[in-house]
């Protein structure tokens, strides 16, 4: 007899061969082969767009700074100086006035703190770097080389997101104009203008990646600040001064010789809004019983102010005196004049004030005694300028630069601004 025996279950297969696995594996490399260069251009592209976004904020903040402090920050390009360095580095400055933290204001986003492609700042002229306004403008008579064109006041922030991009830590005026003046992203992604090199860049790195550099330009010539200065000589002697036959300036007739009564009088030439008054009596000749005017001096009440500086300043003193003479004699009236010569002081003396503690004020040149009394002078938005009185130098105020154009004057006897 026989049994039949059910057929044993062949066991189901799992998972996948070697050979699968590898051609899952091959098909997966290339897709992420195909995308790993999208996204990463992807990031830098976004990276860039960030950094282009961040560096108006970070010029604004250096902006701020510089006019607040009334100094240029030092540059510092290399990367040897760390964002704890020197107070007065640009990054720094940027930070004290609102641009985040050193790091987040030198390093571009996606670059570690200590790398060597920072963002960099460059002067139109570097050797403002690190000064004060104070000790930039001067005078402000010869700080800028053309005061209609003054391209010193510019500045250029750039940056790039790609550390295999380096950047020059110097800029020569030539390279420094055509990055403000040209740059601009061609379609190739080349300079629309020039070369590299005319950027001061390398050709070789660079070509095709120009918009991976963004650049943002500070214009300081809007602080450009005019400042109209009239500085008018003064007469030297004090309001109240006495003038008498005595005095060494004084010439003519005798003053204290009889003038006919009432006929003498005084006046000025070359001077306005001046008050002076004779000392004068009416005396009597006791020989003869005559009544006569006798001068016996004048005050200078009020000072006045200077009409014409090239011409003398008089005090005319003008009348009739009664002249014997001839024989049988007689008595003849005749005019009779003397005048007194005033003196006029140096220009009123004026000192830019510097904005760091311990420095003295500096004296601005130009306005000695055969200067031009009306002059033009340039100087920074925030400036001070300390006014003296030219009588005995006392300082009298302080005049502030907050416009472009203002006007300053001293009129032979104050200030006015």
């Amino acid at each position: 007899m026989m049994h039949a025996y059910p057929l044993a279950k062949r066991p189901t297969r799992a998972g996948f061969t070697l050979i699968e696995m590898i051609g899952v594996m091959v098909v997966i490399s290339i897709l992420f082969a195909a995308a790993v260069p999208s996204v990463v251009n992807l990031i830098r592209t976004q990276r860039s767009i960030d950094d282009r976004a961040a560096l108006p904020k970070i010029a604004a903040a250096l902006k701020l700074g510089m006019l607040r402090e009334q100094r240029f920050p030092l540059d510092m390009n290399a990367s040897i100086a760390g964002t704890d360095a020197d107070a007065d580095y640009w990054w720094n400055l940027a930070t004290r006035h609102g641009a985040g933290s050193a790091n987040e204001a030198r390093y571009p986003l996606g670059t570690i703190p200590g790398e060597a492609n920072t963002r960099k700042l460059y002067f139109a002229k570097a050797s403002w770097g690190g000064q004060s306004f104070f000790e930039i403008t001067g005078d402000g008579s010869t700080w800028l080389a053309d005061p209609l064109d003054p391209q010193e006041l510019r500045l250029l922030l750039v940056s790039t997101t790609n550390p295999d991009l380096p950047l020059a830590d110097v800029l020569t005026n030539t390279q420094f104009n055509a990055f403000w003046n040209n740059w601009a992203v061609g379609s190739d992604g080349n300079p629309a203008s020039g070369d590299w090199p005319d950027y001061g860049l390398s050709k070789e790195q660079w070509a095709g990646r120009a918009p991976e550099l963004n650049i943002e330009r500070i214009d300081l010539r809007e602080w450009l600040s005019t400042v109209v200065i009239e500085n008018r000589r003064a007469i030297a002697e004090a309001s109240g001064a006495e003038f008498t036959e005595s005095s060494p300036s004084y010439s003519g007739t005798s003053l204290l010789d009889n003038w006919e009564l009432g006929s003498v009088y005084a006046y000025t030439e070359n001077l306005i809004d001046t008050e002076i008054v004779l000392r004068r009596a009416e005396v009597t000749d006791d020989s003869e019983g005559t009544a006569y005017t006798q001068v016996n001096g004048l005050d200078l009440a009020k000072r006045g102010r200077v009409i014409d500086e090239s011409k003398d300043v008089l005090i005319q003193i003008s009348g009739f005196k009664t002249v014997t003479s001839g024989t049988p004699p007689t008595n003849n009236s005749t005019k009779a004049t003397g005048e007194f010569e005033l003196s006029l002081t140096d220009r009123a003396p004026l000192a830019l004030i510097s904005s760091l503690s311990g420095d003295s004020p500096l004296a601005l040149s130009g306005w000695g005694n055969a200067d031009g009394p009306i002059q033009n002078r340039y100087f920074l938005k925030t400036q001070e300028l300390l006014l003296g009185e030219p009588w005995t130098f006392a300082e009298v105020g302080i005049f502030t630069i907050t416009d472009n154009f203002s006007t300053l004057r001293f009129d032979g006897l104050q200030w006015h601004y």
